[in-house]
């Protein structure tokens, strides 16, 4: 939860800046798929404020009580959160709806898109926000920081992820006749105070269980309580950078 929050505060910029661009404005009526915890809600009830409402739909019921004492905290009773899938038609229809991080998990991101357009007035606003992880590298290379992406990939690979979800994005607007606009944004840091360190081994962490289950790789081989000092330590010597993860918004109006 902790990493995720991370997560969150390093891509809240950019989630805004998609969520305006897309044409989210005061008042409007939302749709947030795949909320997890709440925080593209959040980003998206400050937008449309008291006079709008944000519904955010998510499978755990633990994010969800997460959500909503978060929501509750910050005094944004404009959004509320509703357990379900996607493909539940409750709350009627929407004048926008989005969604970050959530396509990358489905079979078949494009006909899960078609439906959930199906929710949103003519004229309103489908925007998405996923990521490419083969884009994450450090300069020059690191086989530390190398190997533990790897295993970050392959238990996505091998769970059925599109890890490069950013970069599909634009053929699933197109698949449903909509043209989108684009933005990327990738996050670079390098130096002792980066947060790289520990965002990668806590990433490492919380998808250990799943490696070893998998047979990406041994509980040995991954020795995750020295992950973080290890690549801090060879990025110190080796002078490297880190790129994040490439991310990718897609926004586009509905015919």
């Amino acid at each position: 939860m902790v990493r995720l929050q991370k997560q969150a505060e390093f891509y809240a910029e950019f989630t805004r800046t998609v969520l305006l661009k897309a044409g989210l404005v005061p008042g409007m009526r939302v749709l947030d798929v795949g909320c997890g915890v709440g925080d593209v809600s959040m980003e998206a009830a400050r937008i449309v404020g008291p006079s709008g409402a944000v519904v955010g739909v998510d499978q755990s019921e633990a994010a969800l009580v997460t959500a909503a004492e978060r929501v509750l905290h910050a005094g944004l009773t404009q959004a509320s959160f509703s357990r379900g899938d996607l493909a539940s038609d409750g709350h009627g229809q929407f004048d926008a709806v989005i969604g970050r991080f959530i396509l990358l998990h489905l079979n078949d991101p494009a006909d899960s898109l078609r439906s959930l357009v199906k929710r949103v007035r003519s004229g309103g606003c489908v925007a998405f926000i996923e990521m490419d992880l083969t884009s994450a590298e450090a300069c020059p290379q690191l086989d530390i920081f190398d190997k533990a992406v790897g295993w970050i990939r392959e238990v996505y690979i091998r769970e059925g992820v599109e890890i490069d979800m950013g970069s599909r994005l634009f053929s699933c607007f197109a698949s449903l006749g909509m043209k989108p606009t684009l933005e990327a944004f990738q996050r670079i840091e390098g130096g002792a105070e980066a947060h790289v360190y520990e965002y990668l081994a806590e990433t490492v962490r919380s998808l250990m269980p799943r490696m070893i289950a998998l047979g990406v790789a041994s509980e040995g081989d991954i020795d995750v309580g020295q992950l973080a000092s290890r690549t801090k330590h060879a990025a110190q010597i080796g002078g490297q950078c880190f790129f994040y993860p490439r991310m990718v918004g897609a926004w586009a109006r509905t015919p």
